[in-house]
């Protein structure tokens, strides 16, 4: 499966990664990849960067090396409300905005807590365009609650090869929830996740993951630059 980008790579400003945009950018035209998103951690990460990167970022960053980048971040639920850790104004300027909970920002053992935050998040923000790796066991969600939602903004679903690669042992589960989600016509995006320089574009086991799936390759929106205009609404 051919795919023309990588949604949700980390640089320095993350904190936990160790590439700049000049080097992952190289590094994707060698791969042939047409697009980065460029996600770093939001703020409520420790050690990651203040709002003005994310600011700048979307001010100053459109294309490295011939690779079309897309100024974003990994925004965290830190709420129930659904607020994300940069403000409303900053989330709107960024291009590509991938929502998750990580447990430093947020974390209820509860489904209905977990389930509400993401469903008042969706609603709050009209520039979401995924949701990240939702088979990492951080929190439990009522996925029937949330479906209906995605399919009408047209939110995708990550399909994370980093937390993939990690958690062998959730892929049943996380299977049945993709069929599902697939059969009520929710759409996904394969990314690596990369925090260094070599994990960029490495979509193995989340290929793997594809395979073992059965996943229809027509739902899944960065197999074509097309796809990902037409879906997502991405100027590219």
């Amino acid at each position: 499966m051919n795919l023309v980008g990588d949604f949700h790579v980390h640089t320095v400003a993350s904190g936990d990664a160790f590439s700049t945009i000049d080097e992952l950018s190289r590094r994707a035209k060698k791969l042939k990849l047409k697009v980065l998103a460029i996600t770093d951690h939001g703020p409520a990460m420790p050690a990651s960067a203040h709002r003005y990167h994310f600011n700048s970022l979307a001010d100053n960053v459109k294309e490295s090396n011939g690779v079309r980048i897309l100024p974003g971040v990994e925004a965290n639920i830190i709420h129930e409300d659904g607020s994300l850790d940069l403000p409303e104004k900053t989330i709107k300027k960024l291009s590509f905005v991938i929502i998750s909970f990580h447990v430093f920002s947020w974390y209820k053992d509860n489904v209905e807590s977990n389930t509400n935050a993401l469903i008042n998040c969706i609603n709050k923000y009209d520039n979401i365009k995924a949701i990240a790796h939702l088979n990492r066991p951080y929190y439990e969600l009522d996925i029937e609650k949330i479906v209906p939602l995605l399919v009408e903004k047209h939110i995708v679903v990550e399909l994370n090869n980093k937390a993939l690669a990690k958690d062998k042992e959730n892929w049943e589960a996380f299977k049945k929830q993709v069929l599902y989600m697939e059969e009520k016509g929710v759409k996904f995006i394969i990314s690596s996740d990369g925090h260094s320089l070599e994990q960029l574009g490495d979509f193995v086991e989340a290929l793997n993951f594809v395979d073992y799936c059965n996943l229809k390759k027509e739902n899944i929106v960065n197999t074509s630059v097309e796809k990902l205009k037409a879906y997502l609404a991405l100027d590219l």
